[in-house]
């Protein structure tokens, strides 16, 4: 198969290397590309997303009315405008659309999805979803000031970037009912963005989670726990890397374009985390609970 990427920096550059080692071929696409011409000519099977948030819409648009397959690297987009009508376009010419959350793919967490599917510990009664790296050591080559993660208008900040963590509580819990949210800047990291947020969703299982998400840990962190009527389950991420997680989605990802497969990560589970994080910000902003 061909695949286009949209974004050769370091995630556009994780997809062009596994998609050549499964023997796909890649074509990039730069800044100052036509992308509608770069589709007409090159004809691909799919097309990778990787560009800054506040790209990813508009050039979904592009891909879904050219009718070729998309992947779009998380989240879905920086805001909740025009969502719907990527997801109307993608249903009327029967496209493939993933969203790259890649730690559905992580065994370990497959694996509890799994044992909660079971009823393993019972009716769960509550989880804690913690995670947390340094934003200057993301690109230590770089200066993260500069970066898309501490501008406003290219859709950086802490919700956003570490949504892989509401991404899989709405895996694991379904939909939810209300959020409740703090965030907070931190005027050390002199970003625009925020750097702090702590998150309690309440699910319409009648599960609450807390999450916390921050750009503040020297030691990178990422971990939650699970209390059930019978038990617990644990996970918390040992530095054993992420790499197999990435060719997993990319597999994933080819095999639904066969139709052998359907996407982990569809676009309605991706916009319904975007609706989970637009309500957090409104929350934090007035200091209420903002129903779903």
């Amino acid at each position: 198969m061909k695949f286009v990427i949209v974004g050769l920096g370091s995630i556009g550059k994780k997809h062009q290397k596994n998609l050549l080692s499964l023997n796909h071929q890649v074509v990039g696409c730069h800044r100052g590309d036509d992308l509608k011409q770069l589709l007409v000519e090159e004809k691909p099977n799919g097309v990778f997303i990787c560009n800054p948030t506040s790209l990813h819409l508009k050039t979904a648009m592009i891909v879904a009315e050219a009718g070729i397959n998309i992947f779009i690297e998380k989240p879905i987009s920086h805001n909740l405008k025009g969502v719907d009508e990527l997801l109307k376009i993608v249903k009327q010419k029967k496209l493939v659309l993933m969203v790259g959350y890649n730690l559905r793919f992580q065994l370990e967490l497959e694996k509890i999805k799994k044992q909660l599917g079971q009823k393993f510990i019972g009716k769960v009664k509550s989880a804690k979803i913690f995670a947390g790296s340094y934003l200057p050591d993301w690109h230590p080559d770089k200066d993260h000031r500069q970066s898309y993660s501490a501008k406003k208008n290219l859709g950086g900040g802490v919700l956003l970037d570490l949504s892989h963590e509401i991404d899989y509580a709405v895996w694991f819990f379904g939909g939810a009912k209300t959020v409740k949210a703090k965030l907070k800047m931190i005027a050390e990291l002199e970003i625009e963005t925020e750097a702090v947020v702590d998150l309690e969703v309440k699910f319409a299982s009648g599960v609450v989670v807390k999450i916390h998400l921050d750009y503040l840990q020297k030691k990178y962190k990422r971990n939650c726990k699970i209390v059930g009527e019978n038990g617990q389950l644990s996970w918390d991420y040992q530095a054993e890397g992420l790499d197999d997680t990435y060719v997993a989605e990319v597999k994933n990802f080819i095999q639904s374009i066969e139709g052998k497969e359907k996407p982990l990560v569809a676009g309605e589970e991706a916009k319904h985390v975007l609706e989970i994080i637009e309500a957090a910000k409104r929350s934090s902003k007035i200091g209420k609970i903002i129903k779903l």
